[in-house]
């Protein structure tokens, strides 16, 4: 593999991407014509704020890496610490500008906060439990508020917002408890608080994100088929709070899937 593809990890990028196109389709119907230039250069902007942020999370960890991860880029040396930091630099830059230039003022304040978020978490946040979860769940959420900004259609993006920050939560908490062995030199909710405590939180997280699910529906938002969607993924959400205790990193994989199935409902209910 490509050293800079492993570096960047498109894959994350491009579920980005997929979430921005999924927030227009919901904003402006299956017929994205009238904006389709604002909503392509709207998934770049994305994909660049992903994978500058990928990037800067190898060079944060980069000690850590030569021992765990030895074959990583940035550790074996075929890619430089400095010229990883200038493609985030230059990432991060031309995200801003492209916001700048062809979508709007709203969108350059959500790629800073973006940018700032991301940037927090890697040096600092992510070793702070609960507070680094909550950093990445925004994340995750604003997405559907970049998506919507990008075409001028940002009311309606709450709710998702809320949703996806909801499941995304609970999903951070059961890597923590996935990961709990291995998390010696991060504070995590599960370190400091024990497995219980933490599921009762993720379980809570993703009870909330069921209940809020039906709301678009009920706001006249969403289609009826958006129900019959987002009842697949709420199972399986319910499925994966069911597992915590028992088997962490299968929960983990059912919330992964859960949470896709969740954006195809999404889509579903936009299209009208």
């Amino acid at each position: 593999m490509n050293s800079w593809v492993r570096i960047i990890r498109p894959v994350n990028g491009i579920m980005g991407i997929v979430g921005t196109v999924v927030s227009a389709i919901i904003a402006l119907g299956i017929d994205l014509t009238p904006r389709l230039v604002t909503v392509a250069i709207a998934s770049v902007c994305v994909f660049l704020v992903i994978s500058g942020g990928n990037v800067i999370n190898d060079i944060v960890d980069v000690e850590t890496d030569r021992i765990n991860h030895p074959e990583r880029p940035l550790p074996s040396g075929k890619i430089s610490r400095n010229a990883a930091l200038y493609f985030s630099v230059f990432s991060f830059g031309l995200a801003i500008v492209l916001s700048a230039l062809f979508i709007s003022v709203y969108s350059v304040i959500l790629v800073i906060l973006a940018e700032g978020l991301l940037v927090s978490y890697e040096i600092k946040t992510k070793k702070l439990g609960l507070t680094g979860n909550i950093t990445i769940s925004i994340l995750v959420g604003l997405i559907f508020i970049f998506g919507g900004v990008s075409v001028g259609v940002v009311t309606r993006m709450v709710l998702l917002f809320i949703m996806a920050t909801l499941a995304n939560f609970s999903r951070e908490i059961i890597k923590d408890i996935q990961d709990m062995e291995g998390d010696v030199d991060r504070k995590t909710f599960p370190r400091l608080h024990g497995v219980k405590s933490s599921a009762i939180i993720a379980i809570a997280s993703v009870v909330a994100a069921v209940a809020t699910s039906f709301v678009p529906y009920l706001l006249s938002i969403f289609n009826i088929y958006y129900i019959y969607a987002v009842v697949v993924s709420d199972v399986f959400f319910l499925i994966s709070a069911a597992l915590i205790t028992r088997d962490a990193k299968r929960s983990q994989n059912v919330s992964k899937l859960a949470m896709i199935l969740g954006l195809v409902s999404f889509a579903v209910g936009g299209v009208t």
